[in-house]
């Protein structure tokens, strides 16, 4: 099993991958299909790795005709996956972000992760133990403040009735 790392090789502007592709765009989207386990829509690819969804809808089209992706039809459009193994396996060997599952949990792989602030050390005191409760904002359900503005607005009609410009008499 692979995985894609979530940090890029900065060192370098385009990566090995990208250099034989020509294109980083084509490099990113032979990478994220050579990971894949199902077929992905080019919008979806394109958000995953925050291309612009035009450029990768024609790098799509360019990478069907040559007959490396082929196109299947999905509930909401074309969906791409890659056809040729030996691509599949190239993409591994030469992308950065792609790394064996073994590799990825290897401790030297969580320390340099560490390293680099991709792992977050949660917040603790020797007092009061883990943090899980504090810190925290609250969160609303969607249209829960709209609610609560309703109920407290026909409270306050109920109690207070409207005389003038800013001016208010108790019922």
């Amino acid at each position: 099993m692979y995985l894609l790392s979530l940090k890029d090789n900065v060192s370098t502007v385009m990566n090995r991958l990208a250099q034989l592709l020509g294109s980083s765009t084509r490099a990113n989207i032979v990478e994220l299909l050579a990971s894949a386990e199902n077929p992905l829509s080019a919008y979806r690819v394109a958000k995953m790795y925050n291309m612009n969804v035009a450029k990768v809808y024609v790098e799509m089209k360019k990478l069907a005709n040559l007959g490396l992706v082929s196109t299947i039809t999905g509930s909401r459009g074309l969906k791409y996956t890659l056809i040729d193994e030996s691509l599949r396996s190239l993409a591994w060997k030469l992308s950065p972000r792609i790394v064996a599952y073994d590799d990825w949990r290897s401790p030297e792989a969580k320390a340099q992760r560490f390293r680099d602030g991709l792992i977050k050390v949660p917040k603790f005191s020797l007092m009061d133990g883990p943090t899980r409760g504090r810190n925290r904002k609250p969160t609303w359900m969607p249209g829960e403040l709209n609610a609560l503005a309703i109920l407290a607005r026909s409270k306050f009609d109920k109690k207070y009735r409207r005389i003038g410009d800013r001016e208010y008499a108790r019922i």
